[in-house]
């Protein structure tokens, strides 16, 4: 069952189907972060609870023969996501809302874009605009407080109650100005894979899905691993020089996690 509690050695172990050899290993070895050290007799280690989601992504790269040092490489990039969204005080339906914002501004920076272009091609030596009325429509000006106007509404959309909790809000068009593109997306999707709690009626969870992997891989022995997550994944892999890559369908690993009976047996 999903939940935002802290979690014991135990509970991770019986969430996530490790051994407990393996666990005391990746406790020791850094694979996992206990919350505090233990500071008494009978203590026992509590986890935040999106440490079970490291460890049923990182049991999964065990079966496939990742090393720990990989481990640590992958486990990295999870946790600077984490702490990046959360010093920006956003939860995951949050980080959505603001995603969705960046999805306007991106949409409506290209059409402006587009405009342009077609401006250029209108106002060239030789082009008849008699013969070619829908670029010369499409290329109409609108003034800078159009533009502005049709943003808000825009953003007004992308704010409705449709969205539910997901949806933008005032104060994440605040945290906006304070937010670089560039960091944003580079932490994304790998927050919003770690951060997954699916829950028993979601059919997503049950399944390996091709088109929702996520693709591990380095392209040198010793390199810090890196990973995309999509449709698009796997090219981002070759694009990058990998020759060989790993494959994890995150959702499904997790699905097993958060609805996995308390003795530990999945049906």
């Amino acid at each position: 069952m999903p939940t935002q509690k802290p979690i014991l050695r135990g509970d991770i172990m019986v969430k996530a189907a490790i051994p407990r050899d393996v666990m005391t290993f990746w406790v020791r070895g850094g694979v996992l972060r206990p919350m505090e050290a233990p500071t008494g007799t009978g203590f026992k280690l509590r986890f935040s609870w999106y440490e079970a989601n490291i460890a049923a992504i990182m049991n999964q790269l065990r079966i496939l023969g990742v090393k720990i040092e990989g481990m640590l490489s992958i486990g990295r990039v999870y946790r600077e996501a984490i702490a990046y969204f959360d010093g920006l005080g956003l939860n995951r339906n949050q980080v959505y809302g603001l995603w969705s914002l960046f999805i306007v501004e991106d949409s409506f920076v290209a059409r402006m874009l587009r405009q342009a272009e077609l401006r250029n091609l209108v106002n060239s030596p030789g082009f008849d605009r008699d013969k070619n009325p829908s670029i010369v429509a499409a290329f109409v000006d609108l003034s800078e407080d159009e533009q502005e106007e049709e943003l808000k509404e825009a953003m007004l959309a992308a704010a409705g109650e449709a969205h539910g909790e997901k949806r933008l809000t005032r104060e994440i068009a605040e945290i906006r100005e304070n937010v670089e593109r560039e960091d944003f997306y580079r932490h994304l999707h790998a927050y919003l894979t770690v951060t997954e709690q699916p829950k028993a009626d979601d059919p997503a969870g049950h399944s390996a899905n091709l088109e929702e992997m996520t693709y591990f891989w380095r392209t040198g022995e010793g390199d810090e691993y890196r990973f995309a997550w999509g449709p698009k994944a796997s090219g981002e892999a070759t694009k990058d020089g990998a020759k060989a890559m790993i494959a994890v369908d995150v959702t499904a690993v997790l699905y097993e996690v958060w609805n996995r009976p308390e003795h530990g047996t999945f049906p």
